[in-house]
């Protein structure tokens, strides 16, 4: 009876162990997706920053420019999250 015990405690003992860790690993992943979120959003907002200062005579090309170092900057952001 106390063998059952005790290997009953053991068991649960190391089931909330292995519980705890995969909260831990789930709180890691939000904060890896929150940062992820951010660094999107700081792209788009350098991009639209950019495009305010583009002047009217090279419009297009200024634009087209903002929009590379965008995409440059958001592939960034999928190196880092991965």
């Amino acid at each position: 009876m106390k063998l059952a015990l005790s290997a009953a405690l053991f068991l649960a003992l190391i089931g909330s162990a292995v519980a705890g860790q995969s909260n831990v690993s789930i709180g890691k992943l939000r904060l890896a997706d929150a940062a992820s979120d951010a660094c999107f959003a700081n792209c788009a907002s350098q991009n639209d920053a950019c495009k305010r200062v583009c002047p009217t005579t090279l419009g297009a090309p200024c634009q087209s420019a903002c929009d590379s170092r965008a995409q440059t900057c958001r592939q960034g952001c999928q190196s880092q999250s991965r």
